[in-house]
Order: structure tokens, then sequence, then C-alpha cells
């Protein structure tokens, strides 16, 4: 499976978001993400899930490719994450997708590190990508 997410930053924070206990990887905290439809590319997936999961509607030049980590899920299958930055320059107000997470929260790296309730992968995501030194 191929998903997308993204880091979406203003002044050294990003956004997280809470799914609703009845999801998939429910009461766990994840970047804003999903799957990759068929036919669509990355791209068009990552600004398709910011809008629906944020309210923000993002431009491809705002967009910096992180990279593509594989995870072996707790199920035993393997996800390509794909995984994008975008900071912001003004401040965004959050809008929810109601239907697939209940709260949000900016944070730094630091501190959502240290969350003990995040999505499988994010720990090693954050690693991975540099947000948090060894």
């Amino acid at each position: 499976m191929r998903v997308v997410g993204c880091f979406l930053e203003y002044k050294d924070r990003f956004v997280l978001l809470r799914r609703h206990s009845h999801k998939p990887d429910g009461n766990t905290w994840g970047l804003p993400a999903g799957k990759v439809e068929r036919d669509e590319s990355d791209v068009d997936a990552i600004i398709r899930e910011l809008f629906e999961e944020t309210g923000y509607q993002a431009n491809v030049t705002e967009l910096s490719l992180l990279g593509v980590y594989d995870f072996a899920t707790p199920q035993g299958t393997t996800n390509n994450f794909v995984t994008y930055k975008l900071q912001l320059k003004t401040p965004h107000s959050i809008i929810l997708e109601d239907s697939a997470h209940s709260e949000y929260k900016w944070t730094t790296a630091e501190e959502g590190y240290a969350m003990p309730d995040l999505i499988f992968g994010l720990h090693d995501l954050f690693k991975m990508t540099g947000y948090i030194k060894d």
C-alpha cells in the first residue's frame, strides 16, 4: 500500500491529528496522511489529503519531498510512506475532517516524539526524517 503524509509546519511546530476511536488505529495521533488512490500521483494525493483533513489548500510548489519510507505494519503488510514537508508562511486554522479525526494539536518534534499514543511508525519517522536526532 502506498500512503502519503505531510509535516504541515508553522514556526517550528507541526500539526498532529487524533483519529476517532472507532477508526483503524483509533485514539492515536498522526500526521495529515492517507492512501494514494488509483490513478492518483503522490503529490495529488497529499494535496487532497491536506485539504480533506486540515482544510489547507496546498500548492505543489509549497511541498518538499522528505523521502519514501517502508514500514512493516503489525498486521504483516508493508506500506510505502511518502513523506512531505510544507512550511506555512502564515498561520492556518485547522478545519478537521469530522469523520476521521476528533482533535488536533500543534507540536514541536520533541513534544510529538514524547507522546506515547502516536500512530504506528511515527516515532521511527521522526528519526528517519531528521526531526529527532539520536
